[in-house]
């Protein structure tokens, strides 16, 4: 019969982790350092109260000693803790039991110096248990380190009752063996019981999170073909749409003079309504592209005052056949600066087309962009029909429209908002916008500086022109 492979990596596999992964093993660890300077300072606090206010006989010059020893080794620690490579789980859980059992040494140490068993501080060691419960999974790791506390404090104990080692008395007189059974019996009682209850709690900590891993794959999975779907249908959408409009461009050129008003009034319409779905079609195409993470950002220098005034321009036409004011701020000076400018571009448009979309004829659209040190972005504020309080935490959801954005448009996805704000958050950036029912709605979309190009804090900005007033 063939030996069986006992491979580190048969081991591993045979481990199953699900609450854990070797970055949140590693943080865990941080937690453990952290901990060990917080007790560092508590016993070097604790040594003056307990020799100077308190008067106990106790091994002082040691304890420091020890606190000496265990700075050391968190040092140690700390260090390996940053340079250590980051191999797998049974590295990362080794490295944690090889600490917990030296804690438990020095505790023992400490314990000793600090008046033994007598002391109700004894207790310290129910931490390292604690901490092998929460991070070990199964029963045994957590059960032995229970039991290596359980002796070393028998051990430590009985050598000191029996005059073996030297005594260090917190009271008058050294506890009794009466004193020394219950003080044992109750340590090995409330140590092992709360293990069994850890363990079990962790136990079924794990299995829920096992059981949510498996529902996020499945939804990640369900969310990603859905996308693929999408992107498919709007894919095949797409061609079609292209052919209509094109068609329509040829009746146009070709046929406007012999077709009666009425007609041409109806290819308008038609013109409109393709553009409009065509557009529905582009959106759908960016977001899916987006959550399937084949959208990144592109980044280009452009200068970053003349970008914005072109894009906004394109928008002038609109405004103006709906009568709308729309202005544009400008920022004093010239400043090049590297971003994404496809997406951006995307994202200013959709808030150009829904300010002038939303805003009825008579109303005002301002487009105001900034550079500040470390950001820089746009506001897009109009005076339309706003947007309900209820809605305003909903209108950055795929395909959600508000009800006075449906009265006034039939036509759209509720997918332009989506896109804006996923194009935003992969460029690192945010998006808020702040707005009143029957008042109107400001948009206001912040990114980080890739690089420090501005020598000004703050830029001033003025109104430099009425595209239409």
């Amino acid at each position: 019969m063939a030996e069986p492979n006992l491979s580190v990596n048969n081991l591993k596999a045979s481990i199953v982790l699900p609450f854990h992964t070797v970055d949140s093993l590693r943080i865990r660890m941080g937690w453990y350092v952290n901990l060990r300077w917080l007790a560092v300072f508590g016993i070097l606090v604790s040594v003056p109260i307990g020799r100077d206010m308190m008067g106990y006989t106790l091994g002082y010059n040691e304890i420091l000693l020890v606190v000496s020893i265990i700075s050391i080794i968190n040092l140690v620690y700390f260090f390996l803790y940053n340079h250590l490579p980051k191999k797998n789980e049974i590295f990362e859980l080794a490295f944690a039991e090889i600490q917990i059992v030296i804690d438990l040494l020095i505790i023992s140490v400490l314990i000793h110096y600090c008046g033994g068993i007598a002391n109700p501080f004894y207790f310290i060691y129910l931490v390292q248990v604690i901490l092998s419960g929460i991070l070990f999974p199964g029963i045994l790791l957590p059960y032995v380190n229970a039991a290596i506390a359980s002796v070393l404090l028998t051990i430590s104990s009985v050598l000191e009752h029996l005059g073996i080692s030297n005594i260090y008395n917190i009271y008058d007189n050294p506890p009794s063996t009466a004193f020394l059974i219950t003080a044992l019996t109750a340590f090995y009682a409330i140590t092992f019981s709360g293990i069994y209850i850890i363990n079990n709690f962790m136990i079924g900590y794990r299995s829920l999170k096992r059981i949510i891993d498996e529902k996020n794959k499945m939804l990640e999975k369900s969310i990603e073909e859905k996308n693929k779907a999408f992107r498919f249908a709007a894919h095949e959408l797409k061609s079609p749409m292209i052919a209509i409009k094109s068609q329509l461009d040829v009746i146009k050129s070709l046929y406007s003079d012999q077709l009666k008003p009425e007609i041409v009034e109806l290819l308008r319409r038609t013109e409109k309504r393709s553009d409009q779905v065509l557009n529905m079609v582009k959106e759908i195409i960016s977001i899916t592209q987006i959550n399937l993470g084949l959208e990144k950002p592109q980044l280009e220098t452009v200068e970053y005052s003349a970008w914005v005034e072109s894009i906004s321009n394109n928008h002038q036409i609109n405004a103006v056949n709906k009568s709308i004011t729309y202005k544009l701020i400008r920022l004093h000076n010239k400043h090049f600066i590297e971003f994404d400018k496809t997406g951006l571009e995307i994202v200013l448009s959709n808030l150009i087309s829904n300010a002038i979309r939303y805003t009825n004829p008579g109303g005002e659209v301002v487009i105001e962009p900034f550079i500040k040190k470390y950001s820089f972005g746009f506001s897009v504020k109009d005076n339309g029909i706003g947007i309900e309080q209820n809605e305003l935490d909903k209108i950055f959801n795929e395909f959600y429209r508000g009800k006075k954005a449906k009265e006034m448009e039939q036509i759209g996805t509720g997918l332009g908002l989506n896109l804006v704000k996923e194009i935003v958050k992969i460029n690192g950036g945010t998006v808020k916008v702040e707005s009143a029912p029957g008042k109107g709605s400001t948009f206001t979309v912040v990114i980080p500086l890739i690089r420090e190009e501005v020598e000004e804090t703050e830029e001033e900005t003025d109104s430099i022109f009425f595209l239409f007033e």
